[in-house]
């Protein structure tokens, strides 16, 4: 007969499916907020970096940001992962399909009877 030991703590939570699928997409997203980030100060976007070199308290705006970019991006990975999550073929396109219509039987001329003004 086999024993099973009990986990505790985080390596219990990494056994659930769907803990593990959050737990590796937020990191995803935070990767990817990392790089964001990163290249906004690399690129100087809006001078963004003098400004926040030369300023008299610079970590709070980079703190902001970064803060702002980790929810925004990592809950996007977060939501589309979750939103795949009931999908058999992950190749793109919709799953529905508007039903075809005969237009041979279907289509009928309609009479309009309109007015005539004087």
């Amino acid at each position: 007969m086999a024993v099973k030991t009990r986990s505790f703590g985080l390596v219990r939570l990494f056994d659930e499916p769907l803990f593990r699928l959050i737990a590796i997409n937020g990191a995803a997203g935070i990767v990817i907020a990392i790089l964001v980030f990163a290249g906004i100060f690399w690129s100087n976007i809006g001078n963004l970096r003098s400004l926040v070199l030369n300023a008299d308290d610079p970590v709070l705006p980079v703190l902001m940001l970064a803060f702002g970019l980790v929810i925004t991006l990592g809950s996007v990975v977060i939501g589309s992962a979750i939103m795949l999550l009931g999908k058999e073929d992950r190749g793109g396109g919709t799953a529905f399909r508007l039903p075809e219509v005969d237009k041979g039987s279907a289509l009928q001329p309609v009479r309009v009877t309109t007015r005539s003004q004087k």
